[in-house]
């Protein structure tokens, strides 16, 4: 059986972690919010028009009295995949903002956090204020079918283009890349990867570090890419290769810090953020290509606190909520003027970005994932 290494204390269980609400907010983390917000002129959009189009217009809310309903609530809980380090100064920048209103989150990968609001959802135990993750077709399906998500237009909304907007249900607000990393203290330049193929060279055999795909919707999408690119046996290559499956892009991110492996590729969440911080890592998105995702937020229809849920995406949605996204999750946001990454490049600057949501079906992507189970023999 295929061990995989655990990072996070409570992904197996899936448990709720209140987040303090003393805590100040890094220094780093207010002058980013400074910073955004003079870029954009300092000045926020106080209220949203309702999209139209082919969206079916939203009546404006109260805003006010959503606010006000939000502080009586007094919590909201989280459910999301953003990457450990970053979250409670994330949500310590969002209290901040709404003193009145405390935070509980629950990190677990894409698919299965998914799998878990389904499960609760569906039973009518519904402890999710806000869901921020990755989707997949299960999503999709449970959102347009099966009416997870509320529908109402986020007075932010106002500043981003159409595309953002999932039917005034979901909202993306962050995009992850794949990408291939590695040690520099560790990997000489003339060695350093350059193309997905160098993850089963036999140099790298019990070196390589990745997040296994029936955990993570982004390498679901990255293996997709791989079959479109004429690999449809990575799996078969990459067990002959003693890869190394570990929890999440962080896992992987720090097995490659430390040395437990020499290369790896990830999800890119945890790259800026460690390059901010000084660690030996260097990295590349292939020319060949590499598959995209957009993480979306939304209020569930079932939410124990909606106003509560709503007030956190509008600020999510926000120039600060965006910066302070972008600083602690790591990756480029989707609202227009909100400075770039210091080290990571755009999206629109990779070669051959592909939307992974374009890349094969919902069955087509669940044979893939059993095939890899079967290959590494996980049940």
């Amino acid at each position: 059986m295929t061990r995989i290494q655990q990072t996070d204390c409570n992904q197996q269980t899936g448990t709720l972690c209140s987040t303090p609400i003393v805590r100040g907010l890094s220094r780093r983390t207010a002058m980013t919010q400074f910073a955004t917000l003079a870029a954009l002129g300092g000045v926020l959009p106080l209220r949203a028009k309702a999209e139209t189009g082919p969206l079916r217009e939203m009546a404006a809310e109260d805003w006010p009295a959503v606010q006000a309903a939000a502080r009586k609530e007094g919590i909201i809980s989280l459910y999301h995949n953003l990457r450990p380090q970053g979250i409670e100064q994330l949500l310590a920048a969002f209290h901040t903002a709404n003193p009145g209103i405390r935070t509980e989150q629950m990190r677990l990968g894409s698919a299965p956090l998914i799998e878990r609001f389904s499960t609760e959802f569906n039973a009518g135990r519904n402890l999710a204020d806000v869901m921020l993750t990755f989707p997949d077709d299960a999503l999709f399906a449970g959102v347009d079918k099966n009416g997870w998500a509320a529908e109402w237009a986020p007075p932010e909304l106002a500043a981003y283009p159409p595309s953002v907007n999932h039917g005034n249900t979901m909202f993306a607000v962050h995009t992850s890349r794949n990408v291939i990393i590695w040690n520099k203290q560790r990997v000489k330049p003339v060695d350093a990867p350059t193309e997905w193929s160098d993850l089963w060279d036999p140099k790298w055999k019990g070196k390589v570090a990745m997040d296994p795909p029936w955990r993570s919707i982004a390498v679901q999408g990255l293996v997709a890419l791989w079959a479109k690119n004429g690999i449809p046996d990575a799996a078969q290559k990459l067990k002959a290769n003693d890869v190394r499956f570990f929890e999440g892009s962080a896992g992987v991110f720090q097995a490659v810090l430390r040395g437990d492996a020499l290369v790896g590729t990830l999800a890119d969440l945890p790259v800026e953020p460690g390059l901010e911080d000084g660690a030996p890592i260097g990295f590349v998105y292939p020319k060949s290509g590499t598959a995209t995702n957009d993480g979306y937020v939304m209020v569930s229809a079932k939410a124990p606190h909606p106003n509560a849920g709503k007030v956190f995406v509008d600020w999510l949605l926000s120039a600060a909520g965006q910066a302070v996204l972008q600083e602690q999750g790591g990756l480029p946001v989707t609202r227009p003027g909100v400075p770039p990454l210091k080290f990571l490049p755009p999206t629109a600057a990779l070669s051959n970005a592909v939307d992974s949501l374009t890349i094969g079906s919902g069955p087509e992507r669940n044979k893939t994932i059993e095939v890899w189970r079967q290959t590494f023999g996980i049940r």
